[in-house]
């Protein structure tokens, strides 16, 4: 009944986006039918973890190759939500190079360790544990899919609002190839990246790739004259493809990042005079007739250094596949970040994170019954150790006020987590006719959290020094008064959860084009510590698990000889025991299991090849999201809508192939637009993004032989000025600030195949 609830309140509505292919149908013979002539072709996914055709996967996925990347202006995977329905994402409120994705309004944007993300982010089948420094960049990618809904049977932990799969390059035995890209642009942008691939022998091959980006900041401190929002990374992958006689292949590689990129710009929206507030900070308020003028009292500084290595073994059995996949990889990151937004030290923040992980993973892959079933049996352990030390720097509690770049009081909270995570899971799809089948699917995890938290506390009126705690130090003027001497905490917790989270569905094939699904699943992400205390505390407060159950309904079609694709879902979520970051005037922030909510919605993809050349593509996403069953102490939000939960979003674009006599002129466009926004639970003022669309548009020329490439842009063709988060902490710090979006960009790009 909820379903059929869902489907009739979605009925009227409309979600679309657009699917890049590989190339037209073919033959038998290799050959492309008159009647396929300039159709859409087929691309293949691995949302099943098997290699399945986009259009015959039972899932609510969006599969974009790296050539569509490219040509839409993305640049790393946080532009993934310009061209995916009900897809956001945000650097959030720390770094520059964080990746928060939310799916259907279920993610996180918090940075600390003790939380876990909501979307899964996989890297050639290697889940990366942190968003932070988990922005990757946008090259060599051979496609990136998006999975919506929970993936908790094949994918497992914390994909309870969906999975982001990304598939690089791999070695090919078949050729000699290679590429190299350079562009400039705006605010003097350089990039350039060169990637090359080398056959060893029949079934081995090498490939190695590398990559360098910069460009200046687009605001300016006015304090400083510092640039904030710089880019300045690098990094590279190397590959090797190794084919040990007919049964067995072994692909190992190793990749390394640097992001010396500094912090999105932040800007104070509104304050709250506080005794310690110099009457001087509403000065520093936005001017919305200047809208990239910025304070800091602090340099604006990240720095993200990520690498990682893995194996995946493969071992034909004839009826059945085997597969391996180990994987270690480490981060070392710090940030600063200033969310005052003023040129005084009322809230200064650092934040260093040292994290390794290791996961080992073993799939079984194979049909039985004639081919009638097809399954998949596999088990997965996943280790974490993760430290993360977080100082922020108060203005003086006392007077005298505070002044630009003065000393202030600190706190500081060290953790120190480690988890460990097992798992079994398995799926089968059993063809009960020629046309129809079931999939039936489960996987149980077991969850194993342990911290030791640290916190010092060093709260003094300005001029006292450390050594006041010994009774030195102390000014004659502040005899008698009232001191707040430095407290340290060191804290131990440990937690456990376990949770089975099954998968059911059904699929139908009337015809070879078209396929029509219903399925049930479930995802969960474990609970855990908060790991802000701010005030002394006896022991680490905890929260528990959240969960996702969804229901879906869906179609996929190709229509008019396949010229035109046409793919809907429709959705009904019961999302429990949400996990969110709130503002707690007692202690700043924590985590909080904040009730519940019912999301519904759709999504719709249309892809259209119209006559030979044109190409228009077009999603859009609907999603009705509302907390409700909300606890007392978490605050008033019940009916609100959910953080980065947009009503609708709509991708649009449209590219028409011209010949030429020496090669091909290809005009493109795209836009995004998206409805208004809340980055919190509490959709407070100075919280919420109104709706806004961003226009890219893109001329290239390419040669007769595809060889070379020439390509100008501009990206935020209109100049729209927009925030990418903010928080409204009038109640508990006294200031309301946002993080200002990229504005517009012109740049050239050339590009050289061989």
């Amino acid at each position: 009944m909820r379903l059929l609830y869902a489907v009739l309140l979605t009925g009227c509505a409309m979600p679309v986006l657009a699917q890049d292919v590989e190339g037209p149908p073919v033959d038998s013979a290799g050959d492309v039918p008159e009647i396929y002539a300039g159709a859409l072709g087929e691309i293949i996914v691995t949302a099943e973890r098997r290699e399945t055709r986009l259009q015959d996967t039972p899932i609510a996925i969006t599969a974009v190759t790296g050539e569509a990347l490219e040509a839409s202006g993305a640049t790393v995977i946080n532009d993934l939500a310009a061209t995916v329905p009900n897809l956001t994402s945000t650097t959030g409120p720390q770094g520059s190079s964080d990746a928060n994705f939310f799916v259907r309004g279920v993610g996180q944007f918090d940075f600390i360790i003790t939380n876990d993300p909501g979307v899964g982010l996989y890297v050639d089948g290697v889940y990366l544990g942190r968003t932070v420094g988990a922005m990757l960049d946008g090259g060599d990618i051979e496609r990136v899919e998006v999975l919506r809904g929970p993936q908790g049977t094949l994918f497992g932990r914390n994909t309870l609002g969906g999975a982001i799969n990304i598939v690089t390059r791999q070695p090919d035995p078949s050729k000699f190839s290679g590429s190299a890209r350079a562009t400039y642009g705006s605010r003097d942008r350089i990039d350039f990246d060169a990637g090359v691939n080398v056959p060893i022998g029949e079934e081995s091959a090498a490939r190695v790739y590398g990559f360098y980006r910069q460009q200046d900041g687009f605001a300016e401190n006015v304090v400083t004259e510092e640039d904030f929002g710089r880019i300045d990374r690098y990094g590279g992958r190397a590959q090797l493809r190794l084919g040990l006689g007919e049964r067995i292949r072994v692909n190992l590689s190793a990749d390394y990042s640097l992001d010396k990129s500094n912090p999105a710009p932040s800007v104070l929206r509104a304050i709250v005079p506080a005794p310690f507030f110099p009457p001087a900070a509403l000065n520093d308020v936005q001017d919305s007739d200047d809208f990239y003028r910025i304070f800091a009292s602090n340099s604006p500084e990240a720095r993200n250094e990520v690498y990682g290595f893995s194996a995946t073994a493969t071992l034909d059995l004839g009826m059945a596949e085997l597969k391996s996949i180990s994987a270690y990889r480490n981060l070392d990151g710090f940030s600063t970040a200033d969310p005052d937004g003023t040129r005084f030290k009322l809230y200064d923040q650092d934040v260093t994170t040292q994290q390794e992980q290791f996961s080992q993973e073993l799939q079984l892959v194979g049909e039985t019954f004639g081919g009638r079933l097809e399954y998949l049996l596999g088990g997965y352990y996943f280790r974490e150790d993760a430290q993360q030390v977080l100082d922020l720097c108060f203005a003086p509690i006392s007077s005298p006020m505070a002044e630009p770049f003065q000393a202030c009081n600190t706190w500081t909270q060290g953790n120190d987590q480690v988890t460990n995570s097992y798992a079994v899971f398995g799926q089968g799809s059993l063809k009960l006719l020629p046309t129809m089948s079931v999939t039936l699917g489960g996987r149980y995890t077991w969850d194993n959290k342990d911290i030791v938290s640290n916190q010092f506390f060093d709260f003094r009126p300005q001029g006292v020094g450390p050594g006041a705690v010994f009774g030195f130090g102390l000014p004659p003027e502040l005899l008698g008064q009232r001191i707040v001497l430095p407290i340290v905490s060191n804290l131990p917790g440990e937690v456990e959860f376990e949770k089975f989270t099954p998968k059911i569905g059904v699929e139908w094939e009337p015809s070879a084009n078209l396929l029509l699904y219903a399925s049930y699943s479930e995802g969960f992400r474990a609970g855990g510590f908060n790991g802000r205390l701010i005030a002394p505390q006896p022991f680490i407060p905890t929260y528990a698990p959240d969960t996702n159950e969804t229901y879906e309904v869906g179609m996929k079609s190709d229509l008019l000889d396949r010229r035109l694709r046409a793919n809907a879902t429709l959705f009904y979520s019961k999302y429990t025991e949400i996990q969110q970051t709130i503002a707690d005037p007692e202690v700043q922030f924590r985590v909080a299991n904040a009730g519940d909510a019912v999301l519904k919605g759709f999504e719709l993809e249309l892809s259209a090849a119209p006559a030979a050349g044109l190409r228009f593509d077009a999603a859009v996403g609907y999603n009705d999201s509302e907390f409700e069953n909300v606890p007392a102490l978490v605050g008033p939000i019940n009916g609100n809508r959910l953080p980065f939960s947009p009503e609708f979003t709509v991708s649009l674009a449209a590219q028409y192939e011209i010949p030429l006599a020496g090669g091909v002129l290809t005009p493109r466009v795209d836009y995004r637009l998206q409805s208004d926004v809340f980055f919190t639970a509490f959709n407070l003022p100075f919280e919420e993004q109104d709706g806004y669309g961003i226009l890219n548009a893109r001329l290239s020329f390419t040669n007769v032989s595809d060889s070379f490439t020439l390509a100008a842009f501009v990206l935020n063709l209109t100049d729209v000025e927009y925030y990418t988060f903010g928080q409204n902490a009038l109640f508990s710090q006294g200031v309301a600030y946002n993080y200002l979006g990229r504005p517009r960009e012109f740049g050239i790009t050339a590009r050289l195949e061989f």
